[in-house]
């Protein structure tokens, strides 16, 4: 993996969401790009464990000038971030047009990392009208931060048979085949747990040729999204990996995220294929 790109919006600066993503670069040797901008104007805060100069909030700036400086410091502070950790980093800064810009950078990218706050910009419509279109539109795959830092210990594929999560499983062990040494499980639900031999056969052989620790699993139940997510509650640390079906369990673990005072959050990061 060469690029990738976080999105995140500059008015609410999330460190864990930077972290995740810097530490994605740093098993893959990625280049970062952070790629900002503002739903509102940006306030006086802290970025990053990194305060704004109070010199900016200086009323008698004029205003566009006064947005300019935070801007600056905004960006700044992301470089001087990802420069201590030794991630290389580049920014792409829009005001208009954000999500065809963001389509068109993910052309020339390897995988995004959306902000889980960005995800539910619009208030309580989780996932947003923006996380929604750019699931749809992006030219690579997308994962969804976790609200909280994290390590990754545990891969979780989830498998319903269909193209789209196949697709899934392999576009994620080609652009992270560093993980091979974490423990990978497939798990299917399914209303009765019977599967036939041979597809069982192929997805453990595909498991064992890129993970030294491999399982699968099938989950007698009626209901994927209330199944799965009462078995990722057992594993905190896991990574995500779905299909397009994903996008339809996306909000069912957001809104789950939120009851459980996850910081209104991801509990999980989710990668999600572009198909």
């Amino acid at each position: 993996m060469e690029k990738i790109i976080l999105v995140i919006s500059g008015d609410k600066p999330a460190p864990n969401v930077l972290d995740f993503a810097c530490q994605l670069a740093g098993i893959t040797r990625a280049r970062l790009t952070g790629f900002f901008f503002q739903s509102q104007p940006i306030q006086n805060t802290q970025l990053y464990g990194l305060p704004f100069a109070d010199a900016f909030a200086n009323t008698d700036q004029p205003e566009q000038e006064l947005y300019q400086h935070k801007l600056d410091a905004l960006l700044e502070s992301f470089r001087h971030t990802c420069s201590e950790k030794g991630i290389p980093a580049s920014v792409h800064h829009t005001e208009s047009g954000v999500l065809e810009a963001l389509v068109n950078e993910s052309r020339f990218a390897d995988l995004i990392v959306a902000d889980a706050a960005t995800a539910a910009l619009d208030g309580n419509d989780v996932p947003s009208s923006f996380m929604k279109q750019l699931l749809t539109e992006a030219k690579c795959p997308v994962i969804v931060a976790p609200a909280a830092p994290m390590l990754i210990e545990e891969i979780v594929f989830c498998y319903d048979g269909s193209p789209s999560s196949i697709l899934a499983m392999k576009q994620f062990s080609y652009l992270l085949p560093e993980l091979e040494d974490k423990k990978a499980s497939a798990v299917q639900v399914k209303k009765d747990d019977d599967m036939p031999d041979e597809e069982r056969r192929h997805i453990t052989h595909w498991l064992s040729n890129h993970y030294i620790y491999s399982g699968f699993t099938v989950i007698k139940g009626s209901h994927a999204g209330d199944e799965l997510f009462t078995y990722l509650l057992k594993k905190p640390n896991a990574i995500v990996v779905m299909g397009a079906y994903g996008r339809n369990l996306l909000s069912m673990f957001l809104r789950r995220s939120q009851a459980d005072l996850l910081i209104q959050s991801l509990a999980y990061p989710v990668f999600i294929a572009h198909v």
